[in-house]
């Protein structure tokens, strides 16, 4: 595929649309629609893979739990498990974002980052949105988000605890859903 150009189509508050026309290897022409964080993306500053957000996988200290929480996302009209994740501010290091957005959220402090994985989509067909997700740990006690505007529960989850969460279908994120069975079948 060669991307011949693009169009924005609308600017929101936090995503802006575009439509991206495309040749394919045999000539024929496709369009492609996509939303990005970038208000002003062009054909030259396409895919920079700059990291917009960071995302946490958070284990107590003693590494027998993970935090998560459970946040009424809009885009689904209902409650979704999720870890703890959010925007990179100006100026920011993902460092400084995961120490921020994890206390914002929950409450809680992070103690350690023992990797910090490289920038990765959060939903390639739909977004050019990066993010870098560390896996971290933390410990505090849990309080409620500093936002008015998230509505977010967040809690300490054993393996039995996430176990039961996947039998009985809860709602979660990809990434927090992959995770998690990988968490609770490792040998």
């Amino acid at each position: 595929m060669k991307l011949l150009g693009l169009e924005k189509k609308y600017e929101g508050n936090f995503l802006t649309y575009y439509v991206a026309k495309y040749e394919n290897s045999l000539g024929g022409i496709k369009y492609y629609e996509f939303v990005s964080r970038d208000k002003n993306l062009t054909v030259d500053t396409f895919h920079n893979h700059k990291a917009q957000g960071v995302g946490m996988v958070c284990f107590s200290t003693d590494k027998t739990k993970i935090l998560m929480q459970e946040e009424f996302r809009m885009a689904t009209n209902e409650w979704v498990y999720n870890f703890p994740a959010g925007l990179i501010d100006d100026g920011e290091d993902c460092y400084t974002a995961c120490k921020r957005e994890l206390k914002e959220e929950t409450g809680v402090d992070l103690v350690e980052v023992i990797a910090m994985l490289s920038p990765s989509y959060a939903s390639q067909g739909t977004s050019d949105e990066e993010m870098n997700i560390a896996i971290v740990t933390c410990e505090g006690e849990i309080r409620p988000s500093d936002s008015p505007m998230e509505e977010i529960r967040a809690n300490w989850f054993t393996k039995e605890d996430v176990k039961n969460l996947l039998d009985n279908n809860a709602l979660m994120s990809v990434r927090t859903q992959m995770f998690c069975w990988q968490w609770i079948n490792e040998k």
